[in-house]
């Protein structure tokens, strides 16, 4: 037990020993969830792109197909092309916004779920750049995409970024 007679220290001041509360999203991070936005867009252009040219990607993929080609194969093979990209893009740009939206409030999970994804994609994308058969535009979009996902990445892990993300929310 404690005398009452002997004086306690003052209690420290408000806020010592306890880290500043979460301000503003700092600018990097502001530009990186804008970037995840450009790439949403990006993966719709892409979509309407894989339509425009259903037909040489069609061909560029019964090119390596070994055997007889017949018209079932290319009916399957457009079938495939058309169901991978709609599935792509409501899943893809569905998952990239929700992770956007998040990123924005400072959920950390979501930082790193865009990075491992985005890094993923990166593999893809370049990986994709080498095969060939694809048609130009579609693979200047590719790239375009692969250097957003890339630039937001490096954006989402600057100093101040991490600080933000890992500071605790007000009140």
């Amino acid at each position: 037990m404690s005398d009452p007679s002997t004086p306690s220290a003052p209690p420290p001041p408000e806020g010592y020993g306890t880290p500043a509360p979460r301000g503003e999203k700092p600018a990097p991070v502001k530009t990186a969830v804008n970037l995840i936005y450009v790439s949403i867009a990006l993966s719709v252009l892409s979509t309407i792109l894989a339509f425009v040219y259903l037909d040489a990607i069609v061909d560029a993929a019964l090119e390596n197909t070994a055997g007889q080609v017949d018209g079932s194969v290319a009916d399957t093979a457009r079938a495939g092309a058309i169901g991978g990209a709609i599935v792509g893009l409501v899943i893809g740009a569905g998952l990239y916004l929700l992770l956007a939206i998040f990123i924005g409030k400072a959920a950390n999970w979501a930082r790193i779920v865009y990075t491992v994804l985005g890094v993923i994609g990166i593999l893809f994308g370049l990986f994709g750049l080498l095969t060939g058969g694809t048609p130009i535009l579609m693979l200047v979009v590719s790239l375009v995409s692969v250097a957003i996902t890339a630039a937001a990445i490096f954006l989402l892990w600057k100093k101040e970024s991490s600080a933000w993300f890992s500071a605790p929310t007000a009140g």
